[in-house]
């Protein structure tokens, strides 16, 4: 009898082997595993090593914006200008209650002998832009000077007296043309003005304190280093600080210790009596400092004139 051949059926599907299966396919999964993990190990240390980078250069950059920051509060030198030579002068008029100005034979000069006086100066070939000054013109300075700072009514402490105003034609000419005013009746003195040298640059002085100086608030209140010393270098920074902080301050400048010396040399008189004083901020150290708006110099100064370490402030191209 015969039968017929059966062959065993096949489903269609291959047989997937996990290590039972053909010995010699397995090396190459394996292979391929070893190599796919060793790839993700080399990027991950790329991604990390990438991080890393970014990390320092943000650190770096968040320094260096610090440091510039810094660096751009930092209060500018003095203008690099020459020193303007003392051309103007002034001839102060007999007043009355401040011995200064007091005439001992005559009383205070009225406005009419006043511009007798000037014309006098007038004829005078060495003296150009001659300008009259009256007594009340002289109040209204002062007050127009301590209202730019927020304190008109330290106008009212003071004594006023005409003077007559005047410019050399030659610097070498002052000792001839004051010896020559004071031989005139009502002229009780005639002394020299010092330039403004800071006019057009800066709207506010703030002079800091100095050595043995007691009376201004900001030299003797709030001052954890002791009364009657200069201005620390933190008190400095403080107050740099405080005018950078207030809205309107474009540019400050510092007036240093070699710098008043520089003025010293050349504004400060051998014969004090034939000249103008130094004012506070010529003597000092003394942050100088412009402003976007003038018209906010009464806000600026009242901010900064009590601090620590700040002796004065005062209006610039004002006189008072």
């Amino acid at each position: 009898m015969a039968f017929r051949d059966h062959q065993e059926s096949s489903s269609g599907y291959e047989e997937l082997s996990f290590g039972g299966g053909d010995p010699d396919r397995e090396p190459g999964v394996r292979e391929r595993l070893r190599t796919w993990l060793e790839d993700r190990r080399r990027r991950h240390a790329r991604l990390l090593t990438a991080c890393a980078v970014v990390l320092a250069l943000l650190g770096a950059a968040g320094a260096g914006g610090r440091y510039l920051y810094e660096r751009s509060r930092e209060p500018l030198p003095p203008p690099d200008a020459p020193l303007s030579a003392q051309m103007r002068i002034v001839a102060h008029l007999c007043g009355q209650r401040v011995e200064a100005w007091t005439c001992p034979d005559m009383g205070e000069v009225t406005d009419a002998e006043g511009r007798a006086i000037a014309e006098h100066m007038r004829a005078m070939p060495e003296l150009e832009d001659v300008a009259f000054v009256s007594k009340e013109e002289d109040g209204r300075r002062a007050l127009a000077y301590y209202t730019a700072i927020g304190e008109p009514e330290r106008a009212d402490e003071l004594f006023f007296h005409a003077s007559v105003e005047a410019v050399l034609r030659r610097g070498g000419d002052f000792e001839k043309v004051a010896a020559r005013l004071r031989e005139s009746p009502g002229v009780v003195a005639v002394l020299r003005e010092l330039p403004d040298v800071w006019a057009g640059k800066a709207d506010l002085a703030v002079a800091l304190c100095v050595e043995g100086e007691r009376l201004a608030r900001g030299c003797r209140e709030g001052r954890t280093a002791g009364t009657g010393i200069p201005a620390t270098e933190r008190e400095k920074k403080a107050v740099l600080d405080r005018l950078w902080d207030l809205p309107g301050v474009e540019t400050v400048y510092l007036q240093g210790r070699e710098d008043v010396l520089r003025l010293k040399r050349q504004y400060e008189p051998q014969d004090p009596a034939e000249h103008v004083p130094l004012g506070a901020e010529r003597t000092r150290e003394t942050f100088y400092v412009k402003l976007s708006d003038p018209a906010g110099l009464a806000a600026i100064a009242g901010a900064v004139k009590h601090l620590p370490g700040v002796g004065g402030v005062f209006p610039i191209g004002l006189s008072g």
